[in-house]
């Protein structure tokens, strides 16, 4: 099984307007050791830039203009999945793992468009996995208390260690993601209502 947990950061909410800055993630197959990757790239030419999305990720334009062409970066990303899947065989794909995953997952797919490639599906089988929304179920019972369901809230709510200072930085809020995944992966396994009510549907 091959999993991989990916987390984006853009320029904005609307896609594909918005432009991809900062993609990180990590693989893990069959359940061994994860590897990690981080990427920051300068958005397309066209791309909507707001000034919120930048503040609220604690990026400046200059710092934007210091990131690497997104061609290069595509490049090193598609050579990195090439490692471990082969695009050509439908059976041989990456679980696309992600908090609010579609967000990430749309975006990304834009990002692949932008660069010329409309094969985005020979690498990930759909629909992502979304891990908020298995935490949304996890929580039903508490959620009418929770001031919101963001990535933070919802990973002290689950008894994780999150630094709010470091939210919104791709590869920190992937590795929470993860963390978040295999506690809610392991609860849910163990206590699912047909396991504690004797009974299938």
């Amino acid at each position: 099984m091959k999993c991989i947990y990916i987390d984006v950061e853009t320029t904005g909410i609307p896609c594909p307007a918005s432009g991809l800055i900062q993609l990180a993630g990590a693989i893990e197959v069959d359940g061994g050791k994860p590897k990690s990757f981080q990427y920051r790239m300068q958005p397309f030419p066209n791309d909507v830039i707001e000034d919120e999305a930048l503040a609220v990720n604690g990026v400046t334009r200059e710092d934007m203009a210091a990131y690497n062409n997104p061609r290069d970066v595509y490049n090193k990303f598609i050579s990195l999945l090439t490692t471990y899947v082969d695009r050509y065989n439908r059976a041989d794909k990456f679980h696309f793992i992600g908090y609010n995953a579609m967000f990430d997952s749309d975006h990304l797919r834009a990002w692949f468009v932008k660069n010329g490639d409309a094969y985005f599906g020979s690498w990930f089988h759909f629909p992502p996995i979304d891990v908020m929304g298995m935490a949304a179920v996890y929580l039903m019972s508490r959620r009418a208390r929770m001031k919101d369901f963001k990535l933070l809230t919802v990973a002290r709510e689950l008894g994780l260690k999150a630094d709010e200072t470091k939210m919104h930085d791709a590869r920190y809020d992937i590795a929470v993601t993860r963390e978040m995944f295999k506690l809610l992966q392991r609860e849910m396994h163990h206590k699912t209502p047909e396991r504690e009510q004797g009974m299938l549907f």
